[in-house]
């Protein structure tokens, strides 16, 4: 690259919370990159371990920053707040970039006039990184193996309603078209709320994807993200969903409500499904039926998708089990 200063200032942002084990491996991929023009700010949600000893190690190439508990999303924001470059760089602290991923990405965002961009990764399953499978984007033969895909609006709006599609350390946003932050009353999916918010409240959002492998993603039991099986996931992912439409129903046309309800509708089922194996129907059970006979249709809708999904969940796993 040539001089530094001839490329915009990008503000890498990483929350931790007790991640000093794997933390130090994130920082360097870090430090790293080949785009040198960058801040990195940790931001230290409360940690207990020797995360602050860690830090220390790398001296002035670090903003560190310390706060009481609040969770991810806080977190999140506390580093925004702070960030001084014109692009935004979440990186979750047990996720690795490889060395190019800011250059290559960045040059996509400055080359389209991005508002977001994110890359695929490998995935690690049992020590072994596989490269992740976008369902939702296999079938599209527009997108090639290399170079960066614009998105028409209408199509990732239609995605992202589906499915989250891109976690955080694989985001890269222009920090002028973010609404308000993470929202800190999400449960889970607070990168996937907030891209939501930005496609919601920008009609001419600009988003580019590339199916290139850019960076590593471990999956950590310490992350309830993890734990996709859970009542527990479940449970806090509909909260996610009633605060979406709770926060968003009036930017949603009915089709698109719909789809957020069917979502709904398919975790209550979960639910039942999983405390009926653990012998505990609780008051799920009389929830569902309230859905069951207000929107009987959607109701038989969503168990049908539920059964679907679970198929191709099973493939996926399959492939991974192959490769």
């Amino acid at each position: 690259m040539s001089n530094i200063n001839d490329y915009p200032l990008v503000s890498i942002v990483i929350p931790t919370y007790n991640r000093s084990y794997c933390l130090r491996a994130t920082v360097e991929a870090a430090i790293n990159q080949t785009y040198k023009n960058t801040e990195i700010i940790i931001v230290d949600d409360g940690s207990t371990d020797n995360t602050e000893q860690l830090v220390s190690t790398f001296g002035n190439k670090i903003v560190y920053i310390q706060k009481t508990h609040t969770g991810q999303a806080d977190t999140r924001n506390i580093g925004l707040k702070y960030a001084k470059g014109e692009i935004i760089a979440p990186l979750d602290s047990d996720d690795i970039w490889h060395d190019t991923y800011l250059e290559k990405s960045v040059a996509y965002v400055l080359e389209h006039r991005l508002d977001l961009f994110f890359s695929n990764w490998e995935l690690c399953i049992s020590d072994i990184y596989h490269e992740n499978i976008f369902p939702n984007l296999s079938k599209n033969s527009n997108i090639s193996k290399r170079g960066c895909y614009i998105f028409d609006y209408a199509e990732f709006r239609k995605l992202l309603l589906i499915d989250s599609m891109a976690p955080s350390s694989s985001l890269i946003v222009k920090k002028s078209s973010i609404p308000f932050g993470w929202n800190s009353q999400v449960n889970i999916g607070d990168d996937w709320f907030l891209q939501l918010e930005m496609i919601f409240k920008n009609l001419n959002c600009q988003v580019g994807f590339t199916k290139e492998v850019f960076w590593k993603k471990s999956r950590d039991t310490t992350n309830i993200s993890d734990g996709r099986k859970g009542i527990e996931f479940r449970k806090l992912h509909i909260q996610d969903l009633n605060l979406i439409m709770n926060k968003f129903s009036s930017y949603m046309d009915k089709k698109e409500q719909e789809m957020i309800d069917l979502k709904i509708i398919q975790n209550k089922i979960l639910v039942i499904y999983l405390s009926v194996l653990k012998g505990d129907i609780g008051r799920e059970i009389w929830q569902l039926f309230i859905y069951i006979i207000k929107k009987p249709t959607l109701f038989l809708t969503a168990f049908k998708s539920g059964i679907q999904k679970e198929i191709s969940r099973k493939n996926y796993q399959f492939i991974f089990a192959k490769n």
